[in-house]
C-alpha cells in the first residue's frame, strides 16, 4: 500500500493552542497582581503565640502556630456598609501550656488574631488604605518575635475539670494564683511571624471532647442564652480552641 506523504513539521502550534496558552498566562498574571489592580487585597502569614508561666517548680511554656489572613475589598465591591469592607480570618488551634499536672492555661482564638499581629509589629490599624497596604506588605514578610503588649492579650481560660467542657472559666492574666494557687504567674506572652508550619491536632490530645462541640456550646446547648447556669461556657464552642473539625 502506498503511503501518503506527511507534511513537514514547521514547529508552529495550532492557533487554538497558542490562544489557550496566552489565556493561561494572563490568568496567572492576574492571579498574582491583577486583583490589586482592581482594588482587592489579601495577605496571609503564619503566626505563633507562646505562653510563658512561672510556677513553683520554675518556668513552663507552650505555643501554637496558626495561619492568619487579612484583606479588604475595593470601594465599588459589596453592598451597603460592606462596600470596601475589610475581612480577616484565622485557622489552626489555640496556644496552651500545662502549668501543673492536669491543669492547663489556654489562650482562646478570636477574629482579632490577625490585627493583634499588625498592632504588635506595625502599629495601630488606621483608616488609611495606603497605610494598611504598606503595613500588611511589611507584616507578611516578617520573621520576628516580640512580646505581645498587655492590652492585646487574648482571653485566657482554664478548666476546673479538663474532661468537663462546661467547667471552663476565665483566667485573670494579672492574677494566675486565683485560678492555679500560690506561686503561679504569667511571665509573658510572645508573638511571632514565622515560617513554621501550622500546629495540627496537638490540642485534641488534651481536650478529647473537642470534636463533639463544633455544633454546640461548651455547656451542651445549641444557642446562647443569658439565663444559663454557666454563662461563660454558653459563649464558647470548639472553634475557640481549634478551627479544624474532622
Amino acid at each position: 500500500m502506498r503511503r501518503m506523504p506527511q507534511a513537514a513539521s514547521t514547529g508552529a502550534q495550532p492557533r487554538h493552542r497558542r490562544t489557550a496558552a496566552v489565556v493561561l498566562l494572563l490568568a496567572v498574571v492576574f492571579a498574582l497582581s491583577g486583583c490589586r489592580l482592581i482594588g482587592f487585597y489579601n495577605w496571609s502569614w503564619n503566626q505563633k503565640l507562646e505562653l510563658r508561666v512561672m510556677t513553683p517548680d520554675g518556668e513552663v511554656s507552650g505555643s501554637s502556630v496558626i495561619q492568619a489572613s487579612y484583606g479588604f475589598w475595593p470601594k465599588w465591591y459589596g453592598m451597603g456598609d460592606f462596600m470596601g469592607a475589610s475581612n480577616h480570618a484565622h485557622s489552626g488551634e489555640a496556644a496552651f501550656v500545662e502549668v501543673a499536672p492536669g491543669r492547663y492555661l489556654f489562650a482562646i482564638m478570636s477574629q482579632n488574631d490577625p490585627e493583634m499581629a499588625y498592632e504588635t509589629f506595625i502599629g495601630p490599624i488606621t483608616t488609611s488604605r495606603e497605610e494598611r497596604i504598606e503595613g500588611f506588605d511589611r507584616l507578611y514578610r516578617l520573621r520576628e518575635t516580640r512580646a505581645l503588649p498587655r492590652e492585646l492579650y487574648p482571653t485566657l481560660v482554664t478548666f476546673r475539670d479538663i474532661n468537663d467542657p462546661a467547667s471552663v472559666q476565665k483566667v485573670d492574666p494579672d492574677d494566675l494564683e486565683a485560678s492555679f494557687g500560690p506561686g503561679y504567674a504569667l511571665y509573658g506572652v510572645n508573638i511571632s511571624i514565622t515560617g513554621d508550619p501550622v500546629t495540627k491536632r496537638k490540642i485534641n490530645n488534651v481536650l478529647p471532647w473537642i470534636e463533639h462541640y463544633y455544633d454546640r456550646l461548651l455547656d451542651g446547648q445549641r444557642l446562647q442564652s443569658l439565663k444559663r447556669d454557666a454563662p461563660f461556657a454558653n459563649s464558647l464552642a470548639s472553634g475557640s480552641f481549634n478551627t479544624e473539625s474532622e
